[in-house]
């Protein structure tokens, strides 16, 4: 017998800025964080989630900084329906369309796991490293990817359905 999701919600925002402020590894940090509070509340598979969505989202912001002085802007959100983790960033309009694309190559797929691993094949061949977070994202832990971008900002939302999570 599952047990009802719980009710409760939580929402946590969290700003860093400026960026050239951030010394350590912050999106572990965050990550960890989150997990241990949502497993006061929730499952501990949901806090998991959580802190992978994390980590990968801020790491590609840590790793991709287009302006020392910006900030990073984390959102998470979970009821009993979702968890959503929103992370928002200065970025050029050319750093959003890659984004977008890898975005939408992975709404694409019929078969995530499949590119993912074609993926990691092709890139280890020729020695190349990271750029996987958004494909574990989706072919790993089965999260829905949105991209958005206004005035210098991108985000990037990262959706885990709850209901059935057991």
């Amino acid at each position: 017998m599952t047990e009802p999701a719980p009710a409760t919600r939580l929402d946590v925002t969290v700003t860093v800025a400026p960026l050239a402020d951030v010394r350590g590894n912050i999106a572990t940090l965050l990550g960890q964080s989150l997990h241990e509070l949502l497993t006061m509340f929730y499952p501990p598979a949901v806090g998991k989630k959580a802190n992978v969505a994390v980590t990968e989202l801020i790491q590609n912001v840590i790793q991709n900084v287009l302006d020392a002085d910006s900030e990073l802007g984390l959102d998470l959100r979970v009821d009993q329906d979702a968890l959503i983790v929103r992370v928002r960033n200065k970025a050029t309009p050319a750093q959003y369309e890659a984004v977008h694309a890898r975005v939408d190559a992975l709404a694409a797929s019929v078969a995530p796991k499949d590119l993912f691993t074609a993926t990691l094949r092709r890139r280890r061949a020729e020695r190349l490293k990271g750029g996987l977070g958004l494909m574990r994202l989706v072919a790993e832990n089965r999260f829905r990817l949105a991209v958005s971008y206004e005035q210098e900002h991108m985000t990037m939302q990262a959706t885990f359905p709850l209901r059935g999570t057991p």
